[in-house]
């Protein structure tokens, strides 16, 4: 993975998208919660326009998550909006764990975002980073940070 300040592309993030997530992150609270991202890739960047939430069937929701295998496929053979995955670290910053890098070569070759959130102190709102999905000349896939914009 790159340092944290180096910045990849731009991911905008519509303002529904954005409070979706949020609730779906709060109503899955204490355990992990995912989803998927649906979208375009533009001019530098990428616009998320729509959030679908899937259930997480880890055996260890409060650590890890697994997508629900039906949902996943269904989104998957939905169409060619399919850009991004989306999970909450309800106990921890939303940066990637060694769990998440593990599990990158899962589903890294089908999506160009990688997002995380977690709640804030007051669980009140959500820190959401986004990560650019980079597939080197070895074709191994590392995370670059991206600059999320909302609205």
């Amino acid at each position: 993975m790159t340092e944290p300040h180096e910045t990849g592309q731009e991911v905008s993030l519509s303002a529904l998208c954005g409070r979706q997530i949020a609730e779906h992150l709060f109503l899955g609270l204490p355990y992990e919660a995912c989803g998927v991202l649906r979208g375009k890739a533009t001019a530098g960047g990428m616009r998320i326009d729509t959030f679908v939430p899937m259930r997480n069937v880890a055996p260890d929701p409060l650590h890890r998550f697994v997508l629900h295998p039906e949902d996943w496929i269904r989104e998957c053979l939905r169409g060619d909006d399919l850009i991004g995955l989306f999970h909450s670290h309800p106990h921890s910053l939303p940066v990637p764990s060694e769990e998440d890098l593990q599990q990158l070569p899962l589903f890294a070759d089908l999506l160009r975002v990688y997002m995380i959130g977690s709640p804030d102190e007051a669980n009140e709102k959500v820190q959401l980073n986004g990560y650019s999905i980079l597939k080197g000349m070895d074709g191994l896939h590392t995370l670059q940070p991206a600059i999320v914009k909302h609205g």
